[in-house]
């Protein structure tokens, strides 16, 4: 991952636009998210031990315990992405713009981060069709009879979220080009 040096300081930036506005909104929801979403995964981690435990010891596992944990891993999944994309955390591969002067960087970036915004809507709007083709259609989980369209409308904040902070990351990105 690169440091804010070789990227034109934008991290500097996000870290000082995190404490201002809807910067700070969107940090603090994000933040929120993102413990939620490591409370999720520590839920997941302690029904799995005890499944297996169950399995082994007792041989009676939780029942449909795979079917929770992938409803459960794809929301926790959505609900770090808005935090991960905050702190700047997305890989960066700096084969061909390492030796680019600052502006071309930041022109790039500001393309990157338009189309992250882009790819983060078109998720969040599938998402959004997907959860309500699955409620009319009623489909549910083979064994608990979960809802099917309780993962998707249970992502879609994350990815609501990540679309709005993308959104935000864009409008910093260009303002900083002309700066």
């Amino acid at each position: 991952m690169a440091d804010s040096n070789t990227r034109g300081g934008f991290h500097d930036l996000i870290a000082r636009e995190r404490e201002l506005g809807l910067g700070f909104i969107c940090w603090n929801l994000a933040k929120t998210l993102a413990i939620a979403g490591g409370m999720l995964m520590i839920g997941i981690v302690v029904m799995t031990v005890i499944s297996v435990l169950g399995r082994y010891l007792f041989n009676a596992p939780i029942p449909g315990d795979y079917e929770i944990t992938e409803l459960a891993t794809g929301v926790a999944v959505f609900a770090f992405f808005p935090y991960c994309y905050m702190k700047n955390a997305n890989i960066v591969v700096e084969f061909f713009t390492g030796s680019m002067n600052l502006r071309w960087k930041r022109v790039l970036d500001t393309i990157h981060h338009f189309i992250f915004a882009m790819v983060a809507g078109l998720v969040s709007w599938r998402l959004y069709i997907g959860g309500m083709n699955k409620l009319e259609d009623g489909e549910t989980t083979l064994f608990l009879g979960i809802p099917i369209w309780i993962g998707y409308f249970s992502a879609l904040p994350g990815a609501i979220l990540l679309t709005v902070v993308c959104i935000w990351g864009f409008c910093l990105h260009l303002r900083a080009i002309y700066r």
